[in-house]
């Protein structure tokens, strides 16, 4: 649908009375956008005299839901068959922040809806991740991603807005949102935290060690709501975080664990047919499997042909590996390495780099430990999978 605004409409409906804040103000919050919701429903379907009817309640309900009086603008100019005095930008910064945000709301294909299509980028979902987060970046969309036997299936989207200078953060005030795999790391509670962030904040581990690695710099990066006066925000609005309505913020809850459940932040989604994504998963586990049999070998030269020349860890580069295999393999007369709860991506960005991360268990005749274990697999000009970084 194309988008199409009314001038004259829109100056009108913009006229808001001042905002006085009170203990309805959460249930406010959570009735705008479950309205907004069925509008837009609507509005996909090609269903705009029903929408019509719900956004002119929603805008009288709610006056100062702005965004919901954008929308109501659009319908009501189509309705009429006027033609727009508006284009697509305006000299008002607020007005041009609220028509980004509907068109990201409403022109959004819900691509994942076809049952045969699935998400590249996450290879396998461990047995103790029941949900993960994919966030596609570049069309202001979360997607709530369910472990269904390992299988990533999408089961519900919700819009978001990302950082003002969008995204593929580098450097600490860039105003960026990263670009990468990360996992949540806490829970901080409505009543810890200023008005800004709504209902809470769910932090994550920017920079992980892969942006290490990369130099990157930066903290803070949290998914959280936003003040009660505002309902949502537009796309690019942000400072780096990822922002939600405090609505779909408690809708998340349910399936957020802490240090458990997977943020993947995408520019964009490649969806791939279900065989295919079979045929991958299948890959990624050999290369680890060739890797438990060639460490269990005890053949120091075949498991150093596994790691990259590239290769460092937080203790050793090639060269200091290589002699730490060489110096442990030949005091060993067995190894026994089992992996458990593996996660597999296609890391962001990074052409043929693989993200592994699992719990390791290993034991030998003279040593025995688990821990949990993140390596980073690079496919070499050769077209063999090696070790590129290792972080425990």
């Amino acid at each position: 649908m194309q988008f199409i605004f009314n001038f004259i409409s829109i100056i009108i409906l913009l006229l808001a009375s001042s905002f006085s804040y009170s203990e309805d103000n959460v249930d406010q919050s959570e009735k705008a956008e479950t309205e907004l919701l069925q509008v837009i429903d609507f509005m996909r379907n090609g269903k705009n005299e029903e929408a019509l009817a719900i956004a002119e309640k929603l805008s009288k309900n709610y006056p100062n839901f702005k965004l919901g009086k954008i929308i109501y603008a659009d319908l009501l100019s189509s309705y009429l068959q006027k033609k727009p005095k508006l284009g697509s930008k305006s000299i008002d910064k607020e007005l041009n922040d609220l028509k980004n945000e509907a068109k990201a709301r409403i022109n959004f294909n819900s691509v994942y809806k076809n049952k045969d299509l699935l998400p590249e980028s996450i290879i396998q979902l461990a047995d103790n991740v029941p949900y993960a987060f994919l966030i596609e970046l570049s069309k202001s969309r979360l997607y709530l991603v369910k472990n269904n036997n390992s299988v990533p299936e999408i089961i519900a989207d919700f819009y978001v807005s990302i950082g003002k200078a969008g995204f593929n953060k580098k450097a600490s005030g860039d105003n960026k949102t990263p670009v990468g795999v990360y996992k949540i790391t806490s829970h901080l509670i409505d009543e810890d935290l200023p008005e800004l962030y709504g209902d809470g904040a769910y932090p994550i581990n920017y920079p992980n060690i892969w942006d290490k690695r990369s130099k990157k710099t930066g903290y803070g990066i949290w998914i959280h709501g936003v003040p009660r006066d505002v309902y949502s925000r537009p796309p690019l609005t942000s400072e780096g975080c990822i922002v939600t309505s405090n609505h779909t913020l408690r809708k998340l809850k349910p399936y957020t664990v802490i240090g458990k459940t997977p943020v993947v932040l995408v520019e964009n989604i490649k969806w791939i047919k279900r065989n295919t994504w079979h045929q991958n998963k299948n890959s990624a586990n050999k290369i680890l499997e060739d890797w438990e049999e060639t460490w269990e070998s005890l053949d120091p030269h075949d498991f150093i042909s596994q790691h990259s020349i590239n290769f460092r860890s937080k203790k050793h580069d090639f060269e200091e590996r290589v002699t730490h295999i060489l110096r442990i393999i030949k005091n060993k007369t067995y190894i026994k390495v089992k992996i458990e709860n593996l996660n597999l991506f296609y890391y962001p960005q990074n052409k043929n780099l693989i993200f592994s991360d699992f719990r390791q268990h290993y034991e030998s005749n003279n040593y025995k430990t688990s821990s949990n274990k993140k390596l980073f697999w690079k496919k070499e000009k050769d077209g063999k999978w090696r070790i590129l970084h290792e972080g425990v």
